[in-house]
């Protein structure tokens, strides 16, 4: 075994074991903006807030007649007239629309979802453009909605409806289609078993002729087809679906480029032949496009994206290092005023810290880590958290001189201050980092560790690690020990119990 890996206690541990992947529980960015619940839209109609009101104004009159779900069920067991569809299926969709307290409850109570479903293929424009508008407010409730209305066959109806319909029409079946696709992978997947991909494709490469608000519904439904993990789609659903992000991430709109590119982040939070079958596809430019923006909503998903990417082995990180963005866009990142941008940087140059000795030496080259280090000094906590696994990372897997590195931008006065930052992953990271640090020191540049050893003390750190040697938690009880026994003991202080032999005093020479 080589020096240097004598010098950690994880040293026979894969690189790849030290990068880490998302999990839903971690996925912020995304939420800072959008709730979990905005998987799915309701289509509001302002105008039917009127006809929830007892007011005798104009507005209310203009909507009359009002109608009872009870009158409108009635009305459509009656073999209507093509008038009377009209206002029913009107009625149903502005009492579906309003913003407070949708009947939608009692719809699917009273078998209106299949009167709905059957409203997209009556041969009438207005009925079935309120239908389908309906549907969509009904499949955006609960879970139980959507699925009484996937069952309904509203899925099926919807794909039918806008594969023969002008592009109005089309644009609001996508919408409820999205609902239905954002609401599980189960019905994901019954979606795209009803043919929601080829369609949507037709549509999408076509996408700079259709409206701006289309095309922001086919980047969304694009997103919650790719979002759901359990389970992800198969490697040739995702082939299907890449050609669909191409032609999205091209729009110049930054709402669809923004969607399309938290689908991409989604696809790329995989494994390694899911990321191969993914870089085949020349989509990277695009993304790397949305880093140069300086917008926060546009770079969120594009630094995920590339986080994803170096999550991956050694060879498709090195395919992102060659892109340049560590030298040309990771410094103006890690300076963004956001919070959330500057941690998912750090945590995609922790994962290319976790690779080979050639890759950390690119991330030195680039001169970010004296950044890390500044953000581990005095960030937010959340950026704190991943600047240590971004140093702890490059003390675990670079050489010594690597490592020593970190000596040359103020390391001691940058992490003996946080070593009172009581959470324990965090301390042990910042833990094993000081001790591989100093370990580094005594391998590369003995006639140094003394000054170090001093700065370390003076800053407070001996008494921080000696206090530390007193936690709970043994992995942070064995890195405190470690560096105490290993670099602060005093001499003799081992061999304390051998030297103690007290002199009997009868033995003594003096008279008095």
């Amino acid at each position: 075994m080589d020096s240097h890996a004598k010098l950690y206690k994880n040293a026979g541990k894969e690189a790849e074991s030290s990068r880490r992947r998302r999990t839903e529980q971690t996925v912020e960015l995304r939420r800072q903006k959008r709730g979990q619940d905005l998987n799915k839209r309701r289509n509001i109609d302002i105008n039917a807030e009127y006809e929830s009101e007892t007011t005798d104004n104009d507005k209310d009159k203009k909507f009359e007649p009002k109608m009872t779900i009870a009158e409108a069920k009635q009305l459509l067991l009656n073999n209507p007239d093509q008038a009377t569809l009209r206002n029913v299926f009107e009625a149903l969709r502005r009492m579906l629309s309003r913003t407070t307290n949708p009947p939608i409850d009692e719809v699917v109570n009273e078998g209106l979802v299949v009167a709905l479903v059957q409203g997209l293929s009556v041969e009438d424009d207005q009925v079935q453009y309120e239908a389908a508008w309906a549907l969509t407010n009904v499949v955006s409730g609960t879970q139980a909605h959507t699925v009484a209305a996937a069952n309904a066959g509203a899925t099926k109806a919807f794909i039918q409806r806008a594969s023969n319909s002008n592009d109005a029409l089309a644009e609001q079946c996508f919408w409820g289609l999205a609902n239905i696709v954002g609401d599980s992978a189960v019905l994901r997947d019954h979606a795209i078993e009803c043919g929601i991909i080829p369609l949507m494709m037709s549509f999408v490469e076509r996408v700079h002729g259709l409206s701006i608000s289309f095309a922001r519904t086919l980047a969304w439904i694009a997103s919650n087809l790719s979002r759901h993990k359990d389970p992800q789609i198969s490697l040739d659903l995702v082939s299907q679906v890449l050609p669909a992000i191409k032609y999205l991430l091209m729009c110049k709109d930054e709402t669809v480029r923004q969607d399309t590119c938290w689908a991409l982040s989604y696809l790329t939070d995989c494994g390694d032949a899911q990321l191969h079958l993914i870089m085949k596809y020349p989509l990277l430019d695009e993304v790397r496009a949305l880093l140069q923006t300086g917008s926060n909503n546009m770079m969120a998903p594009a630094v995920r994206v590339f986080g994803n990417f170096v999550s991956g082995n050694d060879k498709i990180t090195q395919t992102i290092i060659d892109t340049g963005i560590l030298g040309d866009e990771l410094p103006q990142i890690l300076n963004h005023a956001s919070v959330s941008v500057v941690k998912e940087a750090c945590w995609l140059l922790s994962n290319i810290l976790a690779g080979t000795e050639n890759q950390i030496k690119a991330v030195i080259d680039a001169n970010v880590m004296p950044m890390v280090l500044q953000h581990l000094r005095h960030g937010d906590f959340k950026v704190q958290s991943e600047a240590a696994w971004a140093v702890g990372n490059l003390c675990h897997s670079g050489n010594a001189h690597q490592v020593y590195y970190l000596v040359e931008l103020d390391f001691w006065e940058c992490v003996v201050p946080v070593l009172n930052i009581r959470h324990v992953e965090f301390l042990q990271n910042v833990l094993h980092s000081c001790r591989a640090v100093l370990n580094a020191i005594s391998v590369s540049h003995p006639e140094r560790l003394e000054e170090h050893k001093q700065r370390f003390e003076e800053l407070g750190g001996v008494d921080f690690v000696e206090d530390l040697q007193n936690h709970t938690d043994n992995r942070i009880y064995e890195l405190s020990y470690d560096i105490i026994s290993g670099f602060f003991q005093d001499e003799g202080d081992d061999d304390t119990d051998a030297q103690f032999a007290p002199m009997d005093p009868l033995e003594s020479n003096f008279k008095f």
